[in-house]
């Protein structure tokens, strides 16, 4: 139409690039000192504040810009921790800024939003309270074919509507969650009934009755559980082709495996840790075999990826006081990781229980020298059986926060494995 475009990315860059008038990307220029690990909102807001100098006196913003880049610096960290990119260098600093205003930044929807799921009167936010909280509910609407609702949510100035919007969102996330539920549930089924698929080093799944806007949460779950890189396929039966979304495993880099096998795909992109591709049904299994093969993705997956602990702890140690002067070391999140501890010679305070819709997460206290906490694993309510029988003590690996509730604070620990002592002790 003879416009002029200005495109802006974060995605690793392809051979061939799009032609337009400007490219904005902070790893276009191979000698660039740019900050290379910006979301795809780190870089529009590096744009914007751009522009917002070019119209100033080419240093610095006038007043009105400078007012809309506070509010947009809120934008950007959420933007940040939903892409789950490294929380390092220039992204710390967002984050940080954006959770220390966002409450007081917020636009009239995203506010709404907060308040609904109880993030507003929070004495301060933490990256968790946006990954688990306010980013999955904007996510969900996207995922599920209404992404317009999101962008209506974060650019009204109706209140009333911005109400309305945030209690459908939370609506939808919870719909999300059970398609979510149903379909790892059936890519398990189909990993137990393919047993030489635990014998590669990547897992490829396809099926015609998945939802494509919720494998990618899915295919993270897998991979986590199985310790492999993961591509779910979700086939669309009237065409024959799947909409198939990868997240990486220990360190992998999955574009650079998948960019192999291009000669088998419709198209793909990504970067490291995630890709997205649409790929023919015909085409999968053959697929799944040359991915498999590719030397590169043999010789990461099959690495012995060892558990980072930063130190031994006993229960008594995990005062209110000394997780709070942990949270200086934040805010958490990719490449930044809340510290993660373990405790040995733990006992049962009480018979585990499973919580959630279907049991699906563990809740256990936890005993030691008479000192009880509350630990919790999300997603991992299988293990409440497996706990009750490994014998008199056991030893955990967790990460300890704290939980508000009803203006109490507690430590609680966020289970992440754990291992009957006897197992330990004979390891060494």
């Amino acid at each position: 139409v003879g416009l002029d475009l200005i495109i802006t990315d974060h995605h690793t860059i392809p051979d061939q690039l799009p032609a337009a008038k400007i490219l904005v990307h902070p790893r276009i220029c191979e000698n660039s000192q740019a900050f290379p690990h910006l979301c795809g909102a780190g870089v529009a807001f590096k744009l914007a504040w751009a522009v917002s100098k070019r119209l100033g006196d080419g240093e610095r913003s006038d007043a009105r810009m400078r007012n809309f880049l506070k509010m947009a610096v809120g934008l950007t960290m959420l933007g940040t921790v939903a892409d789950v990119v490294p929380l390092v260098g220039e992204n710390r600093l967002i984050v940080k800024y954006g959770l220390e205003t966002l409450q007081q930044q917020a636009g009239v929807g995203l506010a709404a939003l907060m308040k609904e799921i109880g993030l507003m009167d929070k004495a301060a936010l933490t990256a968790e309270d946006i990954g688990y909280g306010l980013s999955p509910r904007l996510n969900a609407a996207g995922r599920l074919g209404q992404a317009r609702l999101a962008v209506e949510l974060l650019t009204t100035n109706q209140a009333d509507r911005a109400s309305q919007l945030a209690t459908y969102l939370d609506g939808l996330n919870k719909q999300r969650q059970t398609v979510e539920r149903k379909i790892l549930k059936h890519a398990r089924e189909e990993i137990q009934n393919h047993p030489e698929w635990l014998e590669q080093p990547c897992l490829v799944i396809g099926h015609n009755d998945w939802h494509p806007g919720v494998i990618g949460i899915v295919a993270s779950r897998i991979a986590e559980q199985f310790e492999k890189p993961t591509i779910l396929i979700a086939i669309n039966s009237n065409t024959g082709i799947g909409q198939g979304s990868g997240r990486s495993f220990a360190g992998t880099n999955l574009h650079e495996a998948v960019s192999t096998c291009t000669d088998l795909l419709e198209s793909f992109g990504g970067h490291a840790a995630a890709i997205g591709l649409r790929v023919k049904q015909s085409q999968i299994d053959q697929f799944r075999k040359q991915l498999c093969e590719n030397a590169k993705l043999v010789e990461s997956a099959e690495e012995t990826v060892p558990r980072r602990i930063d130190a031994e702890v006993t229960l008594a140690e995990l005062t209110v006081k000394s997780i709070r002067e942990l949270e200086f070391l934040g805010p958490f999140g990719c490449e930044n990781e809340r510290p993660v501890f373990v405790s040995t010679g733990l006992e049962l305070a009480e018979k585990p229980k499973t919580m959630g819709e279907g049991g699906r997460h563990l809740a256990v206290r936890l005993k030691h020298y008479g000192c009880i906490l509350r630990a919790i694993s999300f997603g991992r309510g299988e293990w409440a059986e497996e706990m009750e029988t490994a014998g008199e003590r056991i030893s955990v690996c967790f990460k300890p926060i704290i939980n508000e509730f009803r203006g109490r604070e507690n430590v609680e620990l966020h289970i992440i494995d754990w291992k009957p002592d006897e197992a330990l002790s004979a390891v060494n």
